[in-house]
C-alpha cells in the first residue's frame, strides 16, 4: 500500500503522516490519494471527514483497517481472466498484422 497524503488541516496531515510513514509515496508512484477534501485526481481518492471514507476522529488501526479495505476495493477481479486465451488471441492478431504488412511490402515493390 502506498499512499499520497495531501490534507489542508496541518495536524490531520502531520498524523497521517506519522501513522503511514511506513506507505508514504510521492503523487507519482501511490496507489492512491488521502485527503480532507474533495479534489480531483488521476489516482484513487481515499477522503477523510463528514460524509467521506473515514469520519473523524478515528485511530491508528482503525486508519490502517479503512485503508486495507479501500485498497481492496481498487484491485481488480482477475479470477475470470484466461491468460492462454488471451495470449491466441493476441498471437492471431500479430500474425494477421504481419500478413497485411508484407502484403503492403509486395506491392509495393510489383
Amino acid at each position: 500500500m502506498r499512499a499520497f497524503i495531501d490534507c489542508d488541516c496541518e495536524i490531520l496531515q502531520k498524523t497521517l503522516e506519522l501513522f503511514l510513514k511506513d506507505h508514504a509515496a510521492s503523487a507519482q508512484d501511490c496507489d492512491f490519494v488521502i485527503s480532507d477534501e474533495p479534489q480531483s485526481s488521476v489516482k484513487p481518492l481515499f477522503l477523510i471527514g463528514e460524509d467521506g471514507d473515514l469520519a473523524l476522529p478515528f485511530s491508528k488501526q482503525m486508519l490502517l483497517s479503512k485503508l486495507e479495505d479501500f485498497q481492496s476495493s481498487l484491485r481488480v477481479d482477475l479470477s475470470g481472466y484466461d491468460a492462454a486465451s488471451a495470449e491466441d488471441e493476441i498471437c492471431a492478431l500479430f500474425d494477421e498484422f504481419k500478413a497485411k504488412i508484407i502484403e503492403i511490402l509486395r506491392r509495393q515493390n510489383g
